[in-house]
């Protein structure tokens, strides 16, 4: 692999969606690239992490981790050194979820800090947290670039706007009738939490909308100069080659033949890694086949499917999509 030369180059490429959108595995593909190291979606390593103490994507505990537990000791002497109870108001307080005010809201503020005296302050010090956190990461892994997959709207423009670390941004974009569809079904919920076994479904009318005001959101990052691209998940799946390729260029990293023999056509060999959240795959290793999900075609109900592109219709066209079938 080519050493980077722009000394603009990311040391952190955050992978920008909604979720089921495949960006677990657009995380786990890069994190094979030699100078690179997936954390998944680390925005929710305090909960999953500290509190929950799930199972890395190594097969170890969190606590019993050692590549996790080398990371706390270089970040902040020990995780038993944070005030656990600050970090998870901190963290939560970031999309507003300690408010009566939803998470849309919390985005005027990050881009206008003088907006809330108490938000700005409650960002500036989980943005030292997340500073330190990445720091690190890149200590103990060695590597140049951390791939992030947290994806939400507050904590991506928390990273364009807070100055966390030199940013590099891919938009992940799916068909919202995919996203719809894959959001009603019930899936085990990851972690020890016993009053919630299942994942959280949501209606097609409200993954919509959600989908809508992500992307939106991201519109508006990528307008205002910050560095993103797009990349639609059904072109990952057809070329997972070619999207990481583009995705490492976009972090100044050119990666040669050898660098992505790890990819042989639809199949790709996976390590074990250390993502401490994200969906089920991110447990897969071993040589794996990618396939496109397009079951939402003959599943989803035609009038959810009517709603669900009367409410993403601002962006299904710029974004490749159109009624009835996604253009290739």
């Amino acid at each position: 692999m080519r050493p980077r030369t722009d000394e603009d180059a990311a040391t952190v490429l955050a992978i920008a969606g909604t979720g089921q959108n495949g960006a677990t595995l657009l995380c786990r593909m890069l994190g094979e690239l030699p100078g690179f190291v997936a954390v998944g979606e680390i925005g929710r390593l305090w909960e999953k992490g500290l509190v929950e103490d799930v199972e890395c994507s190594c097969g170890q505990r969190f606590s019993q981790c050692p590549f996790w537990t080398a990371v706390g000791a270089e970040a902040f002497g020990g995780w038993d050194r944070l005030d656990l109870a600050e970090v998870r108001r901190l963290a939560l307080a970031l999309p507003l979820g300690n408010s009566r005010w939803p998470h849309p809201f919390a985005l005027p503020l990050i881009l206008m800090p003088k907006l809330s005296r108490r938000y700005t302050r409650d960002i500036e010090a989980y943005a030292e947290l997340m500073r330190r956190l990445y720091g690190g990461v890149l200590a103990v892994s060695g590597a140049d670039v951390i791939v992030d997959s947290m994806k939400i709207p507050a904590h991506i423009f928390l990273l364009a706007r807070a100055g966390v670390r030199r940013t590099r941004f891919v938009q992940l974009v799916r068909d919202p009738r995919g996203v719809a569809f894959s959001n009603t079904k019930e899936v085990p919920r990851q972690g020890s939490r016993a009053d919630k076994p299942m994942r959280t479904t949501r209606t097609p009318r409200k993954t919509a909308s959600k989908w809508l005001w992500f992307n939106g959101s991201f519109e508006l990052l990528r307008r205002l100069g910050h560095g993103f691209i797009r990349l639609r998940y059904e072109d990952m799946v057809r070329d997972p080659s070619g999207a990481v390729r583009r995705c490492a260029a976009h972090a100044g990293v050119d990666p040669t033949e050898t660098d992505l023999s790890f990819i042989d056509g639809d199949q790709v060999r996976l390590s074990t890694g250390h993502l401490v959240a994200g969906n089920r795959m991110r447990n897969a290793a071993g040589p794996i086949t990618i396939r496109l999900d397009e079951a939402w075609r003959e599943q989803l109900a035609p009038d959810d499917r009517r709603t669900v592109e009367l409410v993403t219709s601002p962006l299904l066209r710029r974004y490749g999509y159109r009624r009835g079938i996604a253009q290739t």
